[in-house]
């Protein structure tokens, strides 16, 4: 999907004040909103001193309760809620969730639940109890109009931050302070609004990071660029630069599933500006870990090189949702063939128009193969996840199957329906 971007760019100088003020009070870890339990919105309670121990009441088990093993989000009409779920209490998705607008990311770590709500541009950090149910609001970050939806993890006690401005943000994530910044605007190339660092990776004590090059609201640079940082000094080492396809990753990508860590290389995707900036070459690249170029013995141009008998033909515009992590060189994700059904972008309803076909991407021998889903539409192209028996989980939203979990076994190459849901479902984020 695509991220309207103007407002953060234009917040650039707002967002890097806040950076300068490290305790500036936008940046807060005492907030402690609480969450209601009978619905969806918001509200607010008294502040109150953050228990460091993290051994209050809401880290007890609620009896009788059932554990909850995902975050995800959940789209009604044009607004998204995020919290947790279990796949065996499909009933129960919706409840306890957060609003959070048209756009967001959800990350996991350290037990904790980050939120990124774009259309306000705040990142804020919840406590789970013992089944995993949202809890309460731990601390946030505040950038007003900035869209920040990337998280990179250090340690519990140091992150980075990007989206659509000339930085990375670093910051504690367990006190939610702001501790500095990066600048990378010397990177920015003539004619962009912002260097965006966005889809990033961290590996061997380096952050892999794109730099997606916005020249409008969506779409982004011609050329690839990943800046390679060394996250001990904060110093950027390297920005490896190639021509073969555009702007690799995407500001919408909070799971950072266009940056694939496989075998000895990181994978790093484009997705053409969804064909929003014609002639744009979309595909892969490849960078050796350890190494700052990428390997120029390898370019997959998706759109140009795959065909797939039935869904779509070499030529036609196509673009790959988000990627799970790779099991061996297998990724998972959803291809959307909108041009191939002879669809395109028109409104946001168009995110309901069945065009993502569910997909197997084997990175190291350029094959893509269908399975055997019905198309989903956009807006449940985001959730797949392998599980650790090497079965898959889709989120769908489809035509036959409604608004639905699908489980996928590649040893039998067939897939089953294992629930419903009433929202059309998007991330599966794995609590562990």
């Amino acid at each position: 999907m695509k991220s309207k971007i103007l407002a953060a760019i234009v917040a650039l100088t707002t967002c890097m004040a806040f950076v300068a003020c490290g305790d500036d009070s936008s940046s807060s870890a005492s907030d402690d909103q609480e969450i209601s339990s009978s619905s969806t919105k918001k509200t607010s309670s008294s502040s109150k001193k953050e228990d460091k121990k993290n051994s209050s009441s809401s880290k007890k088990a609620e009896k009788g309760a059932y554990t909850r093993d995902y975050a995800t989000a959940i789209a009604v009409s044009n607004t998204m809620f995020i919290g947790t779920m279990s796949l065996d209490h499909t009933e129960d998705i919706g409840k306890d969730f957060i609003e959070v607008g048209t756009r967001a990311g959800v990350v996991y770590y350290d037990g904790s639940l980050f939120i990124n709500d774009l259309e306000i541009g705040s990142t804020a950090r919840y406590s789970l109890d013992a089944n995993n149910k949202i809890g309460k609001k731990q601390g946030e970050i505040t950038l007003t109009g900035v869209w920040a939806n990337h998280i990179y993890f250090v340690n519990e006690e140091k992150a980075y931050l990007g989206g659509a401005v000339d930085s990375l943000i670093i910051f504690n994530p367990k006190t939610m302070k702001i501790t500095g910044s990066i600048d990378l605007s010397e990177y920015k190339d003539e004619g962009a609004m912002a260097v965006s660092p966005a889809t990033g990776v961290i590996v061997d004590g380096r952050l892999y990071v794109a730099l997606l090059q916005n020249v409008s609201d969506y779409a982004t640079g011609n050329t690839a660029q990943v800046a390679i940082i060394d996250i001990k000094k904060d110093k950027v080492l390297a920005v490896a630069k190639d021509d073969r396809i555009a702007a690799v990753g995407s500001l919408d990508d909070s799971q950072n599933g266009a940056f694939i860590v496989a075998g000895d290389y990181i994978y790093t995707y484009c997705n053409g500006s969804w064909g929003y900036a014609p002639g744009q070459v979309d595909g892969f690249l490849r960078i050796k870990i350890g190494e700052t170029e990428f390997d120029k013995d390898y370019v997959w141009k998706v759109s140009e090189e795959v065909g797939i008998d039935g869904v779509t033909k070499k030529g036609v515009f196509k673009y790959l949702a988000p990627l799970t992590k790779a099991d061996g060189n297998v990724a998972y994700s959803y291809l959307n063939v909108m041009m191939d059904l002879q669809k395109e972008w028109a409104s946001a309803e168009n995110y309901y128009d069945y065009t993502c076909k569910a997909v197997k991407v084997d990175l190291a021998k350029k094959k893509m193969t269908a399975l055997p889903i019905d198309y989903t539409s956009s807006w449940a192209s985001y959730g797949k996840y392998i599980e650790e028996d090497g079965k898959v989980l889709f989120a769908v939203s489809t035509e036959e199957d409604g608004n639905a979990y699908f489980r996928y076994d590649p040893e039998t190459g067939k897939a089953e329906k294992i629930a419903s849901v009433e929202q059309i479902p998007m991330w599966i984020v794995p609590l562990k």
